[in-house]
């Protein structure tokens, strides 16, 4: 009787596993965030932020703080819920660049562009002209 019970939840498990595999959003993964064109901030080399994206879930690191929230995909239109952070204080341009990431990002509906690795959040659909994040897949997930 173990071996039956213990055979049905693997098959469980499995069936589970294979399901939200299939449901794999387009941008589920790791994306360390390497440069952008936000105001009153610049990326702090040894802080760079990240974003990890799963299944409607966006979790990350702002540089000096974890974030976590709700993250919408669809078409090209990427819609981040309102996103909240433990409460830790880094120096001023690390604290800086915490908050131009975060205003650009939560509570808002953005335009991405993906080519194979390579992500480019936008405000608007020019972002050459507006602000933007440039975003590359990570090889190996965030600790």
């Amino acid at each position: 009787m173990k071996n039956l019970t213990f055979a049905a939840l693997s098959l469980a498990a499995l069936a589970s596993a294979s399901a939200q595999t299939a449901a794999a959003g387009p941008l589920d993964g790791h994306w360390k965030i390497v440069g952008w064109t936000l105001p009153d901030a610049v990326p702090v080399r040894a802080h760079l932020p990240y974003l990890s994206i799963q299944g409607g879930q966006v979790t990350g690191f702002t540089g000096c703080n974890r974030l976590t929230g709700p993250v919408t995909v669809r078409g090209n239109q990427i819609t981040f819920g309102n996103l909240g952070t433990t409460r830790m204080s880094c120096g001023a341009a690390v604290n800086a660049q915490e908050s131009a990431l975060l205003g650009f990002l939560s509570g808002k509906t953005l335009t991405y562009e993906r080519k194979a690795d390579s992500l480019t959040i936008m405000n608007g659909t020019s972002g050459a002209t507006g602000p933007m994040l440039n975003i590359r897949r990570m090889t190996v997930a965030p600790r």
